[in-house]
């Protein structure tokens, strides 16, 4: 029975028994009954408001909680991102359209090439318009040695950039080159010139190139 009707219900009875001389044993049980059917309610309301209270409770200091971790994460990544930045500007990375360039220093073959640019925040280039294809050319320290660059086909003929696994767009083969076969899945940019051509990834005579997406 609700709070409401329980409370009608009283209403009536009282009313009923004021209009009495004495009250009788009939109207007696039912003022008794309203009455514990409300002492019921008011104690239920009690358990409920009590219990919304420690819910609340419990809740609030759970966002508490909540706040200070992610207050606590924050800061670490504030630390974490003052270190990287150094890091990277030890590293000599060369800056061009919003993106920043390596060049490694050593020869290697390409799979260690694209280890070592995913270790140093970045990954082994990608290489989309001749503008910045001529840019990184340029920017080599030692013209003299191919670069590894980021293009692979492991699936014969689709060349795709190990990034993002995107198919190349741009390409400047040097003549002959692009399709050399099941032995040749790596690409290089050529000692002193800016095409390209594929050869075995794991070739161990060329140094190499990675990007990072951003810079400090």
């Amino acid at each position: 029975m609700s709070f409401v009707v329980q409370f009608t219900l009283l209403v009536v009875v009282i009313k009923h028994v004021s209009g009495q001389t004495c009250l009788s044993n009939e109207s007696k049980d039912d003022f008794d009954k309203s009455r514990k059917a409300l002492t019921d309610v008011q104690e239920n309301i009690g358990k409920v408001l009590n219990k919304l209270e420690n819910d609340n409770k419990k809740t609030l200091n759970m966002f508490k909680e909540t706040l200070n971790t992610m207050g606590q994460k924050i800061k670490k990544l504030d630390t974490d991102f003052k270190v990287l930045g150094k890091d990277f500007r030890k590293t000599k990375w060369h800056k061009y359209n919003g993106h920043c360039y390596y060049y490694g220093s050593y020869a290697t073959d390409w799979f260690t090439a694209e280890r070592k640019c995913r270790e140093i925040g970045g990954y082994i280039v990608k290489i989309d318009d001749k503008e910045e294809n001529s840019n990184i050319a340029s920017n080599r320290a030692n013209s003299g040695s191919h670069h590894w660059i980021g293009l692979t086909d492991l699936k014969e003929g689709v060349w795709r950039w190990s990034y993002d696994q995107s198919k190349a767009v741009f390409t400047t083969w040097y003549p002959g080159h692009g399709s050399k076969g099941t032995s040749s899945n790596c690409v290089m940019l050529h000692q002193g010139r800016t095409d390209w051509f594929d050869y075995d990834c794991h070739y161990k005579g060329a140094r190499y190139i990675c990007e990072s997406n951003f810079c400090f």
